[in-house]
């Protein structure tokens, strides 16, 4: 009997101990990343690939603005590309890079999106044809995450979110490819 309350007393404080450990971990992690802004993120081209029965692939061509002052060096990038509102690309690049303080760089990343996906979003384009008053849209939404080379917990990854018209990206007339 006495062995079971020293045992429960001994559980007791280990739980107490585990519960404001783990209570603390938010605050250590908030205060590691704080004043960290993630990049801002621009599509600066897309590039098509290969098409191979059902699937194609694109190679997206990311601009990434460093609005910190230090440098990030870049494990890789996973994103999904939105067009319209629909979800028809995703990938990612494991290609190592280095995000200079206060810089830019650009990235390539290869999505892969299947035909079925691309159709679906053709047909629901032609069945909302614009009036006559109405400009085409064509929107695009990117989103993802940044892998960091850091070794600091919860500052591994950075999440981005970018969104523009690809109508807009096209060359003017004239204008070389």
């Amino acid at each position: 009997m006495i062995t079971a309350c020293h045992w429960s007393r001994r559980t007791l404080i280990c739980s107490l101990v585990f519960i404001v450990l783990v209570g603390a971990l938010p605050w250590g992690c908030a205060s590691i990343d704080d004043g960290i802004d993630p990049p801002h993120i621009s599509l600066v081209k897309i590039t098509p690939l290969k098409s191979d029965n059902l699937e194609s692939a694109f190679q997206l061509d990311l601009r990434l603005v460093n609005p910190n002052d230090r440098t990030f060096r870049l494990r890789g990038i996973t994103c999904k590309l939105d067009i319209n509102g629909s979800t028809i690309a995703a990938g990612s690049s494991n290609t190592p890079a280095e995000l200079p303080q206060l810089g830019t760089a650009v990235l390539p990343v290869t999505v892969y999106t299947s035909m079925t996906d691309f159709m679906w979003l053709m047909f629901r384009m032609m069945s909302q044809t614009p009036g006559k008053d109405e400009e085409l849209k064509l929107t695009y939404a990117i989103r993802g995450k940044i892998f960091l080379d850091e070794a600091l917990p919860g500052l591994d990854r950075l999440p981005f979110e970018t969104q523009g018209d690809l109508i807009k990206l096209r060359p003017a007339k004239g204008d070389k490819l």
